[in-house]
């Protein structure tokens, strides 16, 4: 299976029929590589990816990991449990060390987790994950993650249970570049999302309002450049520099579609996750890696299917809970094709 060894560490390579193929890390669960077909018939990585192992330790762009227990920014880290019948309330508390508002749980997240294999085969994988250290979750969760390649498609499946009430949003953090060169920013790439509203944001980036994405500078109904949006003088985009929002997923099939007109490469994203925050690598080039490395602005662009950022606070939606009679379940699928 041309799996590699770093230590503890293992790198695993899931193979199709077609010779679509996609390497994981044990390591944050770290998608390295997508190898996927451009329109001549040669395969790319269309993921970013950092030369070293180390880098991949300290990951301060969380480049390809799954991200958990909670999923980009909570306000001062404070998540709100309620009971159904609102019998109680609790706050647990995420860490706050790389942010003050917690990001993807900083240093306590599930990226820096080195996964157990639960199974293996050539075109799939099962890790899993157990006791969860944080001591305000209160009781045991048992994480599980399926990766599995089909043709050209990659399948994650998420799973988690908890022995007591928690509330869990989890994703990947990999960013997509269809031309399969880091050098080439993804302005270039055509965009279309199947998705009614967006979250306007703070200054904080913390989600304030959902508002129809219709005729707004994000408005991606209707597949367009994302450079046409990177450059629009609003206040959306002025905010964040670019994209980063969380968008409402319509109940399709296709939640995204990327195209990269010059290598042909396209990508369907579809999942079962209530919300999709997409991120257009707006300082990518400001974080370097611990070796230096560092990616042009706007180098990849991620699809991090998950719940809305901090709902337990904004409460802009239904908030789900996990417990031992109701698990975590959800899907995401990556489905590459060609012009």
């Amino acid at each position: 299976m041309n799996d590699k060894h770093y230590g503890e560490i293992k790198a695993i390579k899931l193979k199709s029929q077609s010779g679509f193929n996609v390497e994981i890390l044990t390591f944050g669960a770290i998608l390295t590589k997508i190898m996927a077909l451009d329109k001549s018939g040669q395969r790319g990585n269309v993921v970013l990816e950092y030369e070293t192992i180390d880098d991949y330790l300290s990951n301060p762009l969380f480049l390809g990991c799954v991200v958990g227990p909670v999923a980009g920014r909570t306000s001062k880290g404070q998540i709100r449990l309620c009971d159904q019948d609102h019998s109680s309330n609790n706050t647990l508390t995420l860490d706050t060390s790389c942010h003050p508002n917690s990001l993807h749980s900083c240093s306590q997240g599930l990226h820096k987790v080195n996964w157990s294999i639960l199974s293996q085969t050539a075109d799939s994988l099962v890790l899993s994950h157990e006791a969860l250290t944080h001591p305000d979750y209160g009781g045991q969760i048992n994480y599980t993650l399926t990766y599995k390649v089909c043709d050209e498609t990659l399948t994650i499946d998420y799973h988690a249970t908890s022995k007591a009430l928690t509330y869990l949003s989890l994703t990947n953090h990999s960013y997509f570049n269809l031309s399969g060169s880091a050098s080439t920013p993804i302005s270039g790439h055509h965009l279309q999302l199947n998705c009614s509203h967006f979250a306007r944001l703070d200054s904080e980036s913390l989600p304030q309002e959902l508002v129809p994405i219709s005729n707004a500078a994000l408005d991606f109904s209707v597949s367009r450049a994302i450079g046409e949006a990177l450059i629009q003088e609003a206040n959306d985009i002025i905010l964040t520099k670019g994209i980063d929002h969380p968008f409402k997923c319509e109940p399709k099939d296709d939640v995204a579609t990327l195209v990269d007109p010059e290598s042909g490469r396209v990508m369907h994203v579809s999942t079962t996750q209530p919300y999709m925050v997409v991120y257009s690598g707006n300082f990518l080039d400001a974080v370097a890696s611990d070796s230096g490395k560092r990616f042009i602005k706007h180098a990849g662009i991620c699809f991090e299917t998950q719940d809305l950022p901090d709902i337990t606070n904004n409460k802009l939606d239904d908030v789900v809970y996990v417990s031992e009679t109701s698990p975590y379940k959800h899907q995401t699928r990556f489905v590459f094709s060609v012009l």
